[in-house]
């Protein structure tokens, strides 16, 4: 390939990458505005919306690492499904609701109740799983 032609194809790789990784944090974020305003969160800007979701993708992509492991050691001994899936579950909120409690106590500029950061961390790991199980199905 030549110089020129070089330059489109990572140009374009690398505006795709940035396009997806924007659609999925906005996905993100206004999901979590929609659930904000339904528990009554409050929080002082839609940009202080924005660094809770980026602070969250941060600290959630490092405790998810912890969450993946500590799921994979303890599924090894478990062989009854709903055993297995209340162990994933159990582990994956506790997990998400540590990751919610970080963040909101870094963030001055919004506040979760503990009620709702635990009803959060509940529903988060039950759409985790609805994806999950349409991914299965598909492939």
């Amino acid at each position: 390939m030549k110089f020129f032609e070089k330059i489109v194809v990572i140009v374009s790789l690398t505006l795709l990458v940035v396009l997806s990784i924007a659609f999925v944090i906005g996905i993100f974020y206004f999901g979590m505005a929609g659930l904000f305003q339904l528990f009554g969160v409050q929080y002082t800007s839609a940009y202080s919306l924005l660094g809770f979701v980026l602070v969250f993708f941060f600290v959630g992509f490092i405790v998810d690492l912890f969450s993946i492991a500590f799921i994979k050691l303890t599924s090894q001994y478990i062989s009854n499904k709903y055993t297995l899936f209340i162990t994933r579950m159990a582990i994956d909120s506790t997990f998400t609701l540590l990751t919610l409690h970080i963040v909101d106590e870094f963030m001055n500029s919004i506040t979760i109740s503990l009620l709702t950061e635990i009803v959060a961390a509940i529903l988060l790991f039950f759409i985790d799983v609805a994806f999950d199980n349409k991914k299965e199905k598909t492939s």
